[in-house]
């Protein structure tokens, strides 16, 4: 007779610990399939094709010139993570594709996916990377005009979002000068002048950069209050007699040494009781999260000779190391996913 079969002396015994989930090691090795998908949705101008109005698969198939059939497999894919709806063949947008990603939306943020694309060649030699230490590709390299509006639109677009926020955490009453370092499309400097009567604001960063934060500066009528000064942050003179300093988004792209140095110049070039906010991706004292900080970090390593994910704590000891005072660090509501750290000069 023989004997019945005992599961815990199986090597195959595939009684989980409770609560974990073997797919998230799929859905993590995979999660590039998501983005291309959108990223391809994106070039093809999926989404604004159906701007308005639904669409047939020949309709979509004749306008962007795709084959019909791979065409049918990227919309049933959008549809699946729910960036489109489709009843037969007939496919429109979604509330979310709708808000997010038409250009007629205000809060469109199509430019952030073509940036995301732009860097997804690079993020393929993160093996190289981190076995060598050298980056795979460098930011500051130079930039076709399409890839500088697609990268400036897409940050002025996600600075929409949380410029009510940042200008409504830091008071700047009765401030006069505002120096925005590394100011990308100069959206803040913009919201913070239109929320404070009497602030004006320089706006530094590359000259290709600035010609897109023209176009913004004039559509907002803001060029009597926000000058537009090419340089580089880490080289060129900050100027003087500033009340307030931003630097957002730009630090964790910098060594340590280079983060003390920039800070030292922005505190050189203040006015006493002038305050420093740096606007940030950080990751908690711990180093434990959160994903998307940690995320970043990586980016940085990937794209430039001396960046990293940075902590609260680390960049509170550079500030005070510089001289600043009073700093804090205060995690930024919703939909801002930022730290704002802020310090004021003695």
């Amino acid at each position: 007779m023989s004997e019945s079969w005992d599961k815990s002396k199986s090597n195959d015994n595939w009684d989980l610990p409770e609560g974990m989930n073997p797919m998230k090691v799929m859905q993590v090795a995979s999660g590039y399939w998501h983005s291309c998908a959108l990223h391809a949705a994106n070039r093809l101008d999926i989404f604004n094709l159906l701007d308005g109005a639904p669409k047939t698969l020949d309709e979509l198939t004749a306008t962007t010139g795709a084959d019909r059939r791979c065409l049918s497999g990227l919309l049933s894919a959008l549809v699946s993570i729910d960036f489109l709806e489709r009843e037969g063949d007939v496919f429109r947008n979604n509330q979310f594709g709708q808000t997010f990603l038409t250009s007629s939306s205000q809060f469109y943020q199509g430019g952030i996916v073509y940036m995301f694309e732009n860097w997804y060649e690079a993020w393929g030699g993160l093996y190289n990377t981190v076995m060598t230490g050298k980056p795979s590709a460098l930011m500051h390299q130079e930039y076709s005009d399409q890839e500088t509006r697609d990268y400036m639109m897409g940050m002025h677009n996600r600075a929409l979002s949380q410029a009510d926020v940042l200008t409504g955490m830091v008071d700047l009453s009765g401030k006069k000068l505002l120096m925005d370092v590394g100011c990308g499309p100069s959206t803040f400097s913009i919201k913070f002048c239109e929320r404070y009567d009497g602030l004006n604001a320089v706006a530094m960063d590359r000259a290709q950069n600035l010609e897109i934060a023209q176009e913004i500066v004039d559509e907002y009528k803001m060029q009597a209050r926000v000058e537009l000064r090419p340089g580089d942050y880490n080289s060129d003179s900050l100027g003087s007699e500033n009340d307030a300093m931003l630097l957002s988004s730009m630090t964790n792209q910098e060594s340590p040494e280079n983060i003390k140095k920039l800070l030292k110049k922005c505190y050189d070039s203040m006015n006493k009781d002038g305050v420093i906010m740096i606007q940030e991706q950080l990751l908690n004292p711990e180093k434990t999260g959160p994903e998307l900080a940690a995320m970043i970090g990586v980016n940085q390593i990937i794209n430039t000779a001396g960046g990293c994910s940075y902590s609260t704590s680390e960049m509170e000891e550079i500030m005070r190391a510089v001289g600043f005072v009073k700093v804090k660090s205060e995690q930024m509501p919703a939909p801002s996913p930022f730290m704002l750290l802020t310090g004021h000069k003695h």
